[in-house]
């Protein structure tokens, strides 16, 4: 009869090295993913009233290419108690009031501008937003572009041509208004709105003080 083996004890010396490993490739992720998951690369900014030129590199299913737009925050207005989605209305909590965000767009029709997102910074450094895709109020599609005449989408299969639209839908005009609320503190003091259509990027627009 032949001796018990003894087993193999290989692993028990291997394991602090991955471990090791699991955490240093866990710490290179970490600040990789919150730069791509926040606004944290501002690529263009200007005072309100103003327009502002931007172009931002981007890709889709064909390849990189740049979205180009001008924008312009004419300034906020209203101050409502009730905040207006597309099918309903319901009322704000006490001290909350819905804000419009006032916006002029200039862009060629084939550019792809769905799926903006705005947010909006107050003195204290507090963000209050509308668009972003976990928010639970608000459009999160048509936000700075007209409802009925969105434009393209950027395509995700090589089959989609740029620049395509649904049969039965007209051109986005060269140049149009946007008008979305915010739902904000009635008190807050706002210093510059934030414009982005892919993170980490984003327009900054100043307010007056």
């Amino acid at each position: 009869m032949s001796p018990a083996r003894r087993p193999s004890r290989w692993w028990i010396a291997a394991t602090p090295v991955a471990i090791a490993a699991m955490l240093a490739g866990n710490g290179f992720r970490v600040p990789v993913f919150w730069y791509q998951s926040g606004q944290h690369h501002e690529i263009a900014s200007g005072d309100a009233r103003e327009w502002v030129s931007v172009s931002e590199r981007t890709s889709d299913a064909h390849g990189d290419f740049s979205r180009k737009y001008s924008v312009r925050l004419v300034g906020l207005g209203g101050e409502r108690t009730a905040y207006e989605t597309r099918y309903d209305d319901f009322a704000l909590r006490d001290g909350m009031v819905a804000r419009t965000v006032n916006l002029d767009f200039r862009a060629d029709p084939s550019v792809p501008l769905k799926h903006c997102n705005l947010t909006l910074v107050d003195d204290r450094g507090r963000e209050y937003r509308v668009g972003h895709l976990f928010d639970g109020i608000g459009p999160n599609i048509t936000v700075c572009v007209p409802e009925k005449t969105p434009g393209p989408s950027a395509p995700v299969l090589k089959n989609d041509a740029r620049g395509s639209l649904p049969e039965d839908e007209l051109p986005r005009p060269g140049e149009w208004s946007a008008s979305p609320e915010i739902a904000v503190p009635k008190d807050a003091t706002f210093v510059e709105l934030r414009i982005s259509f892919e993170n980490p990027d984003y327009v900054t627009l100043r307010l007056p003080r």
